[in-house]
């Protein structure tokens, strides 16, 4: 190592993109899903809505159920805490 390369700063870490990539592929989803409706004449729109209403079933039970376990966890981990102080 000499001293040119103690003197040198760190390449700076480039991000990785993942908002552009999300929103790509909705973009893209949503441009087969449009187009998937208008050849099946809007029947593949009720697969989409029965999908979608799945989906969003699954996301509140894993919030609802992450926020109730996440309580219980913090109260016995207090609990736990106050035992060991006495």
């Amino acid at each position: 190592m000499n001293q040119s390369d103690l003197c040198r700063p760190a390449p700076p870490k480039r991000p990785r993109r993942t908002i552009l990539s999300i929103l790509l592929a909705l973009m893209l989803f949503s441009f087969v899903a449009t187009v998937l409706v208008f050849l099946t004449l809007g029947s593949f729109g009720l697969v989409i809505l029965i999908v979608a209403v799945i989906f969003l079933m699954i996301a509140i039970h894993y919030v609802v159920w992450g926020w109730w376990l996440g309580h219980v966890i913090r109260e016995e981990s207090i609990q736990e805490e106050d035992d060991e102080a006495e």
